[in-house]
């Protein structure tokens, strides 16, 4: 079905929505003003190479305005599983950082706005180096493309499927968390017992004094370590998420 204009503004309805969940185009470091620019240049370039039917009649202002915001709804949806995963590793950055001892060092997230530990940062800004090679951003456009497919205007199911996909997406951000945290915050943890024995054996000995650049040294000869195995988790990650973008449409089809 083609459509003109109305489908021209619905496409950039769904793309609006992926502005504002997805990483990179999300980013409060692109102004407002591009963002739309680049919104509407995307669904210039989209709206013609698509075809999507309606599954309810919209003949009034008032359905074509409810669509708008169903379309957006959507975009961010496909967005939040790439914002879930990035999630993850930042959540990983403050476990590490508050074992060894950074938690209250925090660095502003030019992508988010919000504070970071350093690590955390240093963790982000690493994957988001890892999903850019890996074309992250394009997948997602790929995805929004590739939705009308399966995905009528009007049609998407937000029902139990679908939410509850999204809880066990969520629990699995704590999920990789652990698995990118868990290398150093144990080594910190035996570095930890060391000195519990140290403070028992010699008490004369000021185990604060030596514990904090102790856990310090060891948190970055850990995270020197284990970068190539790092690196390596989140290209299995990002893969996982393309995964997880299919899963999320075909749910959204209902």
């Amino acid at each position: 079905m083609t459509f003109g204009l109305e489908q021209f503004l619905l496409v950039f309805g769904r793309i609006s929505g992926l502005f504002l969940s997805a990483p990179i185009y999300a980013s409060r470091q692109i102004p407002a003003q591009v963002k739309v620019l680049l919104a509407l240049t995307l669904a210039a370039m989209m709206s013609p190479t698509v075809s999507a039917p309606y599954k309810t009649a919209i003949d009034s202002t008032g359905m074509f305005m409810l669509a708008l915001l169903v379309e957006m709804v959507t975009g961010y949806a496909i967005g939040l599983v790439a914002y879930l995963v990035f999630a993850g590793i930042q959540l990983a950055g403050q476990l590490i950082d508050m074992q060894m001892g950074f938690g209250i060092v925090n660095v502003v997230d030019p992508q988010s706005g919000t504070q970071l530990p350093l690590i955390g940062s240093f963790n982000y800004l690493l994957a988001l180096l890892i999903y850019l090679g890996m074309n992250g951003h394009h997948w997602l456009l790929m995805a929004i493309h590739q939705s009308y497919q399966f995905i009528p205007v009007m049609g998407p199911n937000f029902g139990a499927g679908f939410t509850h996909y999204l809880m066990q997406l969520g629990a699995q951000m704590f999920v990789i968390a652990l698995k990118v945290a868990a290398p150093i915050v144990a080594a910190i943890f035996i570095a930890d017992i060391a000195l519990g024995f140290m403070a028992r054996t010699v008490p004369q000995m000021n185990v604060f004094l030596i514990g904090i650049p102790l856990k310090i040294l060891a948190g970055f000869i850990m995270l020197l370590v284990f970068l190539p195995v790092y690196i390596w988790l989140l290209q299995v990650l990002f893969s996982d998420f393309f995964s997880c973008l299919d899963r999320v449409i075909i749910l959204l089809t209902g």
